[in-house]
């Protein structure tokens, strides 16, 4: 009786692994960022430079589901002793990117994007402008890497009428993907992206 229990658990012990292994295996295989859909998704966080010689960087982070968050390099800097007392665009302060995303095609994506300048002196932070900032993109080297092109900037004021004429921005810009470490590994260099003047 004993050796037959044995002999009895070993099927139910390999059908319980499969059933635990199964959903797993399936799991993996939806991940956006390791698995196959990363060649044409950019859910993930990314770390992006204009093609323009001494643009800064944007750190942006495409979220599953089609909205997106970013910050760019001095978007809350401005200077107050360039004109007294300081006046627009001296004295505004940005926030950081917000917006949506989707698909357009196999490796294809459009950007949709919106940032708040408001002034910091007065101390009230009177709205300064919306900025609404427009991208279609691409994907490559198997997923890690992206080009935008066509980016278009429009301002609007506090009642969303537009500031002038939308400013097409004539450069590309490059990005590529932050990759996931795990502990103990650690790289020694940080991937950077290149620059195509």
């Amino acid at each position: 009786m004993f050796s037959l229990f044995r002999l009895d658990s070993r099927p139910l012990a390999l059908f319980l692994a499969l059933a635990v292994a199964a959903p797993t295996l399936f799991a993996q295989e939806s991940d956006h960022i390791n698995g196959p859909d990363k060649n044409h998704d950019p859910t993930g966080a990314w770390l992006i430079r204009n093609d323009a010689e001494g643009s800064g960087f944007i750190l942006t982070v495409f979220h599953k589901g089609g909205t997106l968050t970013g910050d760019f390099q001095g978007e809350n800097a401005f200077d107050p002793s360039a004109v007294h007392p300081p006046k627009p665009p001296f004295n505004v302060q940005e926030t950081p990117e917000s917006g949506v995303w989707q698909k357009t095609g196999w490796n294809t994506f459009a950007v949709t994007f919106l940032t708040i300048e408001s002034q910091v002196d007065p101390p009230d932070a009177t709205l300064y402008q919306f900025d609404k900032i427009q991208f279609v993109g691409f994907l490559y080297d198997s997923g890690n890497r992206m080009e935008t092109t066509a980016a278009t900037i429009t301002n609007f004021d506090k009642n969303g009428a537009i500031i002038g004429a939308p400013f097409l921005v004539p450069t590309k810009a490059h990005g590529v993907r932050v990759p996931l470490e795990v502990l103990p590994f650690t790289s020694t260099t940080l991937s950077i992206p290149t620059s195509h003047h």
